[in-house]
């Protein structure tokens, strides 16, 4: 890839590291391994057999780093790797398909028992909810993963391989960026979630904390309890789920857009997700930061859609498959799923990035403001009191 003064910062050169001095040839695996190298060849066969996935590669010809998909060398091998992936990802996702249908079959044999034959029963029961969406996760998404990887013939496809050298050279870049902000809103995630471990004394968090600092509704809701009730979950599995759905998509919207816009919409999305929830499914009490995560997502869609020189067109995508996604769970879930804060969620974000942000042609990221910096500390005091009174109110 070619360094312009109209690119972003991951297409230059410069904002790689410098190589090391050891060999004249060598990559750099995942775990931040260097392994040196004499020549292109050794350099090849080493990558080839290598367990770990390769973060860079370096050679005489060049001062920097350099993802490996940019040596026409190597791609031959790069996609000889990619392929067994893809093999064992089949064969993984073949496996959960079986686990998981199995599980699918016994839990709605079970609901169309238990509910005497009535098909409702089938259709609201949530361990078939779970199971489904499991199913989806675990055993479909890598089959199908596998399967497209394997149906491609890339060769020496130009085309192809500039999309490949964007998309490695952006998630690259953007692992080595400095993200605090995205680590203290995990961190006021992790502490939240470890009170309600303790004190509901089990995987299952839905008693005590629900009642103590959930979205409880009605017409005598407590104000405060919309400001609570993200931080809080209702197992295990709902927290590590959406634990590592903040962790990529806050990192990447601090990166690209500032970290003040982070802590905004996170709030600002989790309370629109609030009141949706009580607007739309006023019945059922809710926790969660889904609202807030689908919040920076929608951001990150409509942001990256204004500053599109900003991130690879593939990128981006992977965006738009990550709606397509959580409104397929929320099909499969739709017993237990808040599909309201979902949706309000993600349409606040949206709303957010259009009316903050213009279109521009400029590959350079936004500046942030001082205004953007106020309201940014104001957001991260409301996050912080809100896991304070959070955690005093389910420990009383």
């Amino acid at each position: 890839m070619q360094d312009s003064q109209d690119a972003p910062d991951w297409a230059q050169s410069e904002s790689f590291p410098a190589k090391p001095d050891t060999g004249v040839f060598g990559f750099v695996d995942v775990k931040g391994n260097a392994c040196p190298c004499e020549n292109l060849d050794d350099l090849s066969k080493a990558i080839e057999s290598s367990k770990l996935g390769i973060e860079y590669v370096w050679t005489p010809e060049h001062v920097h780093l350099l993802v490996p998909e940019e040596l026409d060398e190597l791609r031959p091998v790069l996609v000889k790797r990619q392929q067994s992936w893809a093999r064992q990802d089949i064969q993984d996702g073949q496996r959960m398909t079986v686990l998981f249908g199995a599980v699918l079959v016994w839990a709605g044999f079970s609901a169309f028992t238990n509910g005497h034959g009535h098909w409702r029963a089938v259709w609201e029961n949530p361990t078939l909810g779970i199971s489904a969406i499991l199913l989806l996760i675990f055993g479909l998404i890598p089959w199908y993963e596998g399967w497209k990887v394997l149906r491609k013939k890339p060769g020496s496809d130009p085309e192809y391989w500039c999309k490949e050298i964007g998309e490695a050279r952006f998630d690259s870049w953007i692992s080595r960026q400095k993200a605090p902000v995205c680590y203290g809103l995990l961190a006021i995630m992790l502490l939240t979630g470890v009170v309600q471990y303790f004190i509901e004394g089990g995987l299952t968090w839905g008693g005590k904390s629900l009642r103590g600092a959930g979205l409880l509704k009605g017409e005598n809701t407590e104000w405060w309890r919309y400001f609570t009730a993200p931080l809080l979950h209702g197992h295990l599995v709902h927290w590590v789920m959406n634990f590592a759905a903040l962790k990529y998509l806050a990192r990447r919207a601090e990166v690209l857009s500032g970290w003040p816009h982070v802590v905004i919409v996170f709030l600002l999305s989790s309370l629109v997700g609030g009141v949706a929830s009580a607007t739309f499914l006023p019945e059922a009490p809710s926790v969660g930061a889904s609202g807030g995560i689908l919040g920076i997502l929608g951001f990150l869609l409509v942001f990256e859609t204004l500053h599109f020189k900003l991130v690879p067109r593939t990128s981006r995508r992977r965006l738009l498959a990550g709606v397509g996604l959580v409104a397929l769970m929320g099909i499969l879930g739709f017993s237990f799923v808040d599909n309201a804060a979902h949706a309000g969620g993600l349409f606040a974000g949206m709303v957010y990035a259009g009316l903050v942000f213009p279109p521009t042609k400029s590959p350079d990221r936004p500046r942030v403001l001082l205004r953007d910096k106020l309201v940014g500390l104001l957001a991260a005091a409301i996050l912080v009191a809100s896991a304070v009174l959070c955690i005093l109110k389910i420990s009383a």
